[in-house]
């Protein structure tokens, strides 16, 4: 079962696509690009300056849920605390009740979505999750979109969706959207401090 990231405060959170796109130049000049790899989201957070003495403790807190989740090959769920909602609306503005719900994958980068409110606004650069089962999948809306139809809304997203892993019946999260990561291995900084310290370490989406 994924864990949920420790409540501390972010002073960084530096995660963003990989596209999994190579690229090189040709002695003429030509420009040739390959895929290799689905796109996923890859980067580094760094914590808030944390108390590594007294009652609390919280570096030896993070610290130690870092190695368990490594040892233990957990996942973890992160929901960006400037992204919980599409960035027209606030708590108190939101209209939906609940998650939207996927018709249709009509091809990697375009959804059919039904369940969205009418006349929601949805900006380029807003977070969506898809969620089917054990899976879920991070994206960002990648057109201004205002919802036409409840019964059957195309959306645009980016990066591309990976290939034939979600179908109709998915979860199309859009408050508080999740992303699922493990933490890279080795990748933080597990030195003893004897003054309040942030810790900063790797993490990269895995879908399950």
């Amino acid at each position: 079962m994924p864990v949920e990231m420790p409540a501390y405060a972010f002073s960084g959170i530096s995660v963003h696509p990989e596209l999994g796109v190579a690229s090189a130049r040709s002695e003429g000049g030509l420009i040739i690009t390959s895929r290799k790899s689905d796109p996923y989201w890859r980067g580094r957070m760094t914590t808030v300056r944390l108390q590594p003495w007294g009652g609390d403790n919280k570096y030896a807190d993070m610290l130690a849920f870092l190695s368990r989740c490594v040892d233990l090959n957990l996942l973890v769920d992160i929901v960006h605390p400037r992204h919980r909602l599409p960035r027209a609306y606030s708590a108190a503005t939101w209209p939906m009740v609940g998650n939207a719900e996927l018709t249709n994958v009509t091809d990697l980068r375009h959804i059919v979505v039904s369940g969205l409110s009418m006349a929601l606004l949805l900006k380029r650069g807003d977070r969506v999750s898809i969620v089917q089962d054990d899976l879920i999948a991070h994206r960002w809306i990648a057109t201004d979109t205002t919802v036409s139809s409840i019964l059957a809304q195309t959306l645009e997203l980016t990066p591309r969706l990976p290939i034939g892993v979600f179908a109709a019946g998915a979860a199309v999260v859009l408050e508080n959207p999740k992303l699922r990561v493990r933490i890279v291995p080795g990748s933080w900084d597990a030195d003893e401090v004897s003054q309040p310290s942030a810790i900063s370490f790797e993490v990269e989406e895995a879908l399950a």
